[in-house]
């Protein structure tokens, strides 16, 4: 590939104790939980909401939250009191009820926040991470900080600053992407806690149809959103795409939209249970299950989860079974697992200092992974990261030195 030289001078815009990079499940409970206990915080977002793959990407329910205290507790209490709670298997959720509610629950703590802005580099001293630079309306700035949480999913930060990963099985193939959708209008019987498995439904529509084909995913379900009649759909299934590529990630996005017409119009045509189902739109961000993988002081293990391992430092749990969509066929593989914990050390990139990742791209296996990555666990790590980042900051210590047991203590209460 052909290069330029750029010679840049990026203005600071601005210098903080911890920057949260992403505002996902993982980042915005980050941020939140940095504001709160005390630090000057900045969460960069690239879309204009939080909530990150759990809103923008359309992903209910809210996979893994039984059983958790801390932030996660709170926000379902929350969307409780809202009358936003409930709807499938009684753990979903309405998105703009979630949107804003952490957006106010990190500005009430004095949280700083931008949205429509993308990182684009980190900046290092020695192998310190002091800060990062972005891109937005206002051009490229630089913002500095003590501490800097990686929650962007795809470890594009723990990358930039030289961070060892993996990414991918032993072929180095990922999970299938899906796009998610939502329709209008459901059926009265379907809009039920239980949701609708279409498998059985799309198979006799595509007999009607006569062509042979089949559904793009072999598990695909109506997901009822609580008190609406509204519902996302988890059906598309995008094989054999690179998440680490620009070309690929637009062929997925082209692709899902193609599956998502077509198998609407399949079933407006075929069953009338349909006939007067709307479609509303796609999701605006597309469903990345796996990339990059960081490689912490601790890399977490099928082993681990198999045998419901317990750490000194945990920072949180889950009790997930491995969820693996194939990467070249529609089918999906689960394993239940018994509760286990995920330790601090996973959060913490080997060789870095300054820098923790929180979410899909801390230190684990790709069948670990597969676990751990749904929404309740990486809200639960997130907000062991915003505490970690917080004391690091506020005592002028390195990210291994915080007190990981008050955290858990805090995170789990």
């Amino acid at each position: 590939m052909n290069t330029i030289r750029e010679a840049l001078e990026t203005p600071i815009a601005g210098t903080y104790d911890v920057i949260v990079c992403g505002g996902g499940p993982a980042g915005s409970y980050a941020a939140i939980a940095a504001a709160r206990a005390g630090a000057k915080t900045l969460l960069i977002e690239r879309m204009n909401s939080l909530g990150g793959m759990s809103t923008s990407g359309y992903v209910n329910p809210l996979f893994d939250q039984e059983g958790k205290g801390g932030l996660t507790r709170e926000v379902i209490d929350c969307l409780t009191a809202r009358g936003a709670w409930g709807g499938f298997r009684h753990i979903s959720f309405q998105y703009e009820q979630m949107k804003q509610l952490l957006e106010t629950k990190f500005l009430e703590a004095g949280g700083h926040l931008l949205y429509n802005t993308t990182f684009t580099r980190a900046l290092k001293e020695g192998n310190r991470v002091t800060g990062v630079v972005t891109e937005s309306v206002e051009g490229r700035r630089a913002h500095m900080g003590k501490v800097v949480i990686d929650a962007t999913g795809d470890a594009w930060v723990a990358a930039s600053a030289g961070a060892e990963w993996d990414m991918g099985d032993e072929n180095g193939k990922v999970q299938a992407m899906t796009l998610m959708f939502l329709i209008a209008n459901i059926p009265e019987k379907y809009n039920v806690t239980e949701g609708l498995m279409m498998r059985d439904v799309l198979r006799a529509a595509y007999e009607k149809e006569g062509k042979g084909r089949h559904a793009p995913f072999a598990f695909p379900v109506i997901i009822p959103i609580p008190h609406t009649r509204i519902a996302c759909v988890q059906l598309t299934h995008m094989y054999d795409k690179n998440p680490l590529d620009a070309a690929d990630i637009t062929a997925a996005i082209v692709e899902g939209r193609e599956q998502m017409l077509d198998v609407f119009s399949l079933l407006k045509t075929y069953d009338p249970d349909f006939k007067d189902t709307d479609l509303v739109n796609a999701a605006p961000l597309l469903g990345v299950r796996e990339s990059r993988r960081v490689r912490g002081e601790y890399t977490l293990t099928v082993e681990d989860l198999m045998t419901g391992r317990v750490f000194e430092d945990a920072i949180a749990s889950s009790a997930f079974n491995i969820d693996i969509h194939h990467a070249d066929d529609n089918e999906q593989h689960t394993v239940d697992v018994p509760c286990y914990q995920i330790p601090y050390r996973c959060l913490v990139p080997v060789g870095l200092e300054g820098l923790l990742v929180a979410g899909r791209c801390i230190s684990g296996t790709h069948e670990a992974q597969a676990s751990y990555r749904v929404t309740g666990d990486c809200s639960e790590m997130g907000e062991a990261a915003g505490l970690a980042a917080a004391e690091a900051a506020a005592k002028g210590i390195g990210v291994r030195e915080v007190d990981v047991k008050r955290i858990r203590k805090i995170v789990s209460a």
